[in-house]
């Protein structure tokens, strides 16, 4: 499974920030601890953070952020609530990478301009 890694600066105050890289599925931990306000979203890395298994990511996870913060943000059964969300971007970006070119006429009507 391939999950984007996205992009953030995490804002402190008004004279430092500091930029973070993570998984997708873990934005609501980020979320959580800095808020709306403080998390900003710059951008979506080219590489994938690659999961092999559930349970080594649940693994991964587990010792970076801690067992009591996966449970107050996933629920007591954290390990369920991570698979949803790993499953939830899956899902986003298959539908973005499916997608049509909306921009596209309908009445095969050209948008090009030629002067």
């Amino acid at each position: 499974m391939h999950v984007p890694i996205l992009e953030a600066m995490i804002i402190k105050d008004s004279f430092s920030s500091i930029k973070k890289i993570f998984p997708a599925h873990e934005l609501p931990i980020w979320l959580a601890i800095w808020g709306e306000s403080q998390l900003e979203l710059t951008g979506k890395s080219e590489e994938m953070h690659e999961i092999e298994n559930i349970e080594e990511e649940v693994k991964r996870m587990v010792g970076e952020h801690g067992t009591n913060v996966l449970k107050e943000i996933f629920g007591v059964s954290y390990i369920d609530g991570i698979e949803v969300s790993i499953m939830r971007v899956i899902e986003k970006e298959k539908n973005i990478d499916d997608s049509k070119n909306a921009a596209k006429s309908k009445n095969r009507a050209s948008t090009e301009i030629r002067v």
